[in-house]
This record gives structure tokens, C-alpha cells and sequence, in this order.
């Protein structure tokens, strides 16, 4: 059972996800299946005519199956190993569909590195595809033994386009000092979906660092926010934060300029001590970061024009300063 009952909620949202990811995995099976027992099939219709034309002269004096292996007709032969081989491939996809939600929930010890932990789970994930490489090259008539390593471990970084679009989600656990978002910048790509759960205080704008056009990330405090998450068509990263995170939303397909994808409802205090490996510089660069992405352009100011107050306050060096301004400032500017 998961250990936090937010977890629970996230894998609710990302349901849909980990159900395309399975229903991949299922077809694979079935139709691996429906390959070896065609083989077979072939192979005993092969015996039986070799048997009928050999008739009484093959009686106790050949093995009319090994004869059949040698000298009829092999287009629909499967070579031992091969067989094996796929054996093999589709035994590493039912052990994934064996384990439920397990594989998409992944729970990062105190102190422990975030990146590793979600590298493993991925890569873990990722035998789904290499069983299906396995299965593919036996297929064709390609099998070799050095194919059976892609069983064993088929990490991200080798997976392809359409591999990435469909990956699976991630659920993680996390403590809010161990969040080192930026460091997860690799897997950002395709259709992967991550979610921390985050326990404990954390940084208050980690995941601004991973921010880019097409890639939707939220930090929120409210769990049925997640349900946006299952609509998504590409990389989304969330996490489930306390009161001293902000709170934003970074939604791709809100407009083209950075200001418009952006929504902040919550901006904490600066922070001035250290978190886990985060200096207070860092964390003040997040929210400053943030600042800078979410200014809408009536907040800049022009080289020698005279500015407003509210306009003055928000090139303050505190970044909580400016986002501050720039929000309070918004309600009278209709948003241009």
C-alpha cells in the first residue's frame, strides 16, 4: 500500500497513463503467444507431411521430426534459442502486469538521490520495450544470444521517440530537501510523467528549473489539481508541496509567450537558510527565475522613462519582492 495517502490520489490521476503503458505491455503478450503457437503449430503440420511422405520406409528407422527440422520446409521454423528468447521477453512482461501499480511508484530514502531513483524506475520500465526488441528480432529470424541483454536492462537513454511517448508515469516519494529537480532534466521528454509526493519542507520554487515550452509543470498543494495530468499530450512534471513552496502552473498550451503559460496563486519568503544541497542563493534564484518567466511585458520598464511604484518594486533584488509587486499589479492592468 502506498505510504501516503497523496500517493493514492496521484496514481488515481495518472490512471489512465499507467493503464496505456499495460494495455501495451497485455498486447504484447498475447500476440507473442499467438507467434510461438503458431510455430509450433507449423512445426507438428510440418512433421505430419514429412511422416505422410516417408510413409512405411521412415517407420522405426528415422526421427521423422529431426528429419522435418532438416529437410522441410523451415519459413515457419523458430529455432530453439530463438523460442527461448521469447519465452523469456514475454515472461519479463508478465512479471510487470504481476505487480499492479508497483513499478510506477517509486519511494526516494532520506538523503537519497533522487535522480538514481527515478533512473532505476525508468529503466526498470523500460525492460517492457526491450522484451519487445527480443521478441521482434526473433521474429525476423535475427535472434543472437547477446539480444537476451536487453531483458536484464533497457535504460532511458536508449529508448526511441515512439518508446518515449509512451512511457509510464512515475509516482514519486520524496523528502522536500532531496527534491533536485534539475538534475531530472534528461527524462523530460516524450510523454514522461512525473509526480513527487513531497515530505517535509522543500525549496521554494524547485521545479521551475525544469520549465521549458512544451513541458507542462505544476507545484501545488491541492491533489485534485492531478486530474489535469491525464489529459496531457507530453512531458508533464507536479509536485504535491507544502506552505512553503509557491504554488504555479506552467500550462504549454496557455500561449506562446512565457508569461502567458504561466499562473502563480503563491509566493512564500525568501529563504535565507539551506536545504539540503540548495544554498539560499539557489533557492532565492528559483523564485527569481519564476519572477522573470511569469513578468507579463507592462512590468518591464523602458531605459529612462519614468516608472510607477509597483513597477519600481519589482526589479527589487529580493525576488519575492517582485513577484509580489507583479501580482499585486495585476488588477488593475487587464492583463496586457
Amino acid at each position: 500500500m502506498p505510504s501516503d495517502e497523496r500517493t493514492t490520489l496521484a496514481l488515481a490521476a495518472v490512471a489512465p497513463r499507467i493503464a496505456r503503458f499495460r494495455n501495451a505491455a497485455s498486447a504484447g503478450v498475447e500476440q507473442s503467444r499467438a507467434f510461438v503457437a503458431s510455430c509450433v503449430a507449423n512445426e507438428g503440420e510440418r512433421v505430419g507431411h514429412v511422416t505422410g511422405e516417408l510413409g512405411a520406409f521412415a517407420a522405426g528407422r528415422l526421427d521423422v521430426a529431426r528429419f522435418a527440422a532438416l529437410f522441410g520446409s523451415s519459413a515457419s521454423a523458430l529455432p530453439a534459442d530463438a523460442r527461448r528468447a521469447v519465452e523469456r521477453g514475454i515472461g519479463v512482461l508478465e512479471a510487470l502486469l504481476a505487480r499492479g501499480d508497483a513499478p510506477f511508484v517509486v519511494t526516494v530514502p532520506t538523503s537519497g538521490s533522487l535522480r538514481d531513483a527515478v533512473s532505476r524506475a525508468l529503466d526498470a520500465c523500460g525492460q517492457v520495450f526491450g522484451a519487445a526488441l527480443v521478441i521482434e528480432y526473433a521474429r525476423q529470424g535475427i535472434h543472437a544470444p547477446e539480444h537476451l541483454a536487453l531483458l536484464d536492462s533497457f535504460p532511458f537513454r536508449r529508448w526511441n521517440r515512439a518508446e518515449r511517448r509512451l512511457a509510464p508515469p512515475l509516482v514519486v516519494e520524496v523528502d522536500g530537501a532531496d527534491l533536485a529537480a534539475g538534475a531530472l532534466a534528461e527524462f523530460v521528454d516524450g510523454g514522461v510523467t512525473l509526480v513527487f509526493v513531497v515530505r517535509g519542507p522543500c525549496a521554494p520554487a524547485p521545479l521551475v528549473r525544469l520549465v521549458t515550452p512544451a513541458t507542462f509543470v505544476m507545484q501545488t498543494d491541492d491533489a485534485k489539481a492531478l486530474e489535469r495530468v491525464a489529459t496531457l499530450d507530453g512531458p508533464a512534471v507536479v509536485a504535491l508541496v507544502g506552505d512553503g513552496a509557491a504554488r504555479f502552473t506552467h500550462d504549454p498550451a496557455a500561449g506562446s509567450a512565457p508569461w502567458r503559460r504561466f499562473t502563480v496563486s503563491h509566493v512564500p519568503t525568501a529563504p535565507t537558510r539551506p536545504l539540503g544541497g540548495a544554498s539560499a542563493w539557489q533557492q532565492q534564484e528559483d523564485l527569481a527565475q519564476l519572477a522573470a518567466l511569469s513578468a507579463r511585458p507592462a512590468d518591464a520598464l523602458d531605459a529612462g522613462m519614468a516608472a510607477p511604484e509597483s513597477a519600481r518594486a519589482a526589479i527589487s533584488t529580493d525576488p519575492t519582492d517582485r513577484l509580489a509587486a507583479w501580482l499585486l499589479s495585476q488588477g488593475g492592468d487587464g492583463g496586457t
